[in-house]
């Protein structure tokens, strides 16, 4: 009777050492982006993986995989799918390959800020398209943005619809950014981003639309003359993980991460806005680049120009939704 008593305790000690070792067990994780190591994209990826860290007690380790070392937009995205990979943040644009609803983000003309852009995604309708995603096997943790795209051209300063035309442009191989550049009377080139620099310094391509920042930081000003600020759209950036990952953690260790995401994207968010207006607007005109504003009346005309980009992708997104993204627009715009 002695002897089963002991053999009893002794499994039961066991087991409960084996549970405490469980749970103690170190979940490494992986974040995956494209854009390059001074970027406030990787800080930010950084920040995250610090902060999940710290608040889990060292039971997460999360590295960290710039300039597109674990694959493009989409192919994070896939891996992410399948729970090959944990964690990415991708631009809106490439998720509208796999969640349509985020287009309402990137249309062109759609904002007229980027607090605009933010209210939206707080409201009903921001709910309804992170909903979205789960369906996807994504989960989306949190929104950030490097402002609003420009037009850059090595040769021409963009002031009116009509400029458009009269330059090569590329654009990223999306449907989105192609029916927008049709609809501005272009016939886009699609090119690769590690291909843009050196097909801007040949005259392969004339101009392409990025943000002051992006600009800044993959040196476009060196390959080009003139900048035309022109909110053709926001460029958000999406924080996203494996859903089948993050369903999978422990209760406790799932929320440290989902507010992670939360934070480290308004982190992100935050460093873009400081940036810009201290650092990078200031050095690119002391780059000598030449700055200019397209003006509301011929912002006017882009925006008719687009109509049926938007009466396409109403469609996509659903037009019961894009109805409503739009009637909240207009309402926060009468306050």
């Amino acid at each position: 009777m002695k002897k089963s008593a002991f053999v009893l305790m002794s499994l039961w000690v066991g087991v409960f050492l084996c549970s405490q070792v469980s749970a103690q067990e170190v979940i490494r994780m992986r974040f995956g982006h494209v854009a390059p190591p001074m970027h406030a994209q990787h800080k930010a990826a950084e920040w995250f993986a610090q902060y999940v860290e710290k608040e889990s007690g060292g039971r997460i380790k999360c590295s960290v995989h710039p300039q597109g070392q674990l694959g493009s937009h989409i192919q994070m995205l896939e891996a992410l799918q399948v729970g090959t990979l944990e964690m990415a943040s991708v631009a809106g644009p490439a998720l509208t390959e796999f969640v349509p609803q985020v287009a309402l983000t990137s249309l062109p003309f759609m904002f007229n800020s980027e607090d605009e852009m933010y209210a939206l995604l707080a409201s009903p309708v921001g709910r309804k398209i992170d909903a979205a995603f789960a369906p996807k096997g994504l989960y989306c943790g949190g929104w950030a943005d490097h402002g609003f795209k420009a037009f850059l051209n090595r040769k021409m300063a963009i002031t009116k619809l009509e400029d458009m035309a009269k330059s090569k442009w590329r654009i990223i191989p999306n449907e989105l950014f192609i029916d927008t550049y049709k609809a501005m009377g272009v016939s886009p080139v699609t090119l690769p981003w590690p291909e843009v620099f050196s097909a801007l310094q040949r005259g392969v391509i004339d101009g392409i639309d990025i943000t002051p920042n992006e600009c800044w930081g993959a040196k476009i000003y060196e390959v080009v003359n003139y900048m035309s600020l022109c909110k053709l759209g926001i460029n958000p950036q999406v924080y996203v993980a494996s859903k089948k990952w993050l369903d999978g953690l422990p209760e406790d260790l799932r929320k440290i991460v989902i507010k992670g995401m939360i934070e480290a994207a308004k982190w992100h968010t935050a460093r873009i806005r400081k940036e810009d207006a201290t650092v990078v607007m200031p050095d690119l005109l002391k780059k000598g680049l030449k700055i200019n504003e397209v003006s509301d009346a011929e912002l006017a005309k882009f925006r008719e120009a687009v109509k049926p980009v938007h009466e396409k992708w109403r469609e996509k997104v659903g037009a019961e939704l894009y109805d409503e993204a739009q009637a909240f627009l207009m309402k926060q715009r009468k306050k």
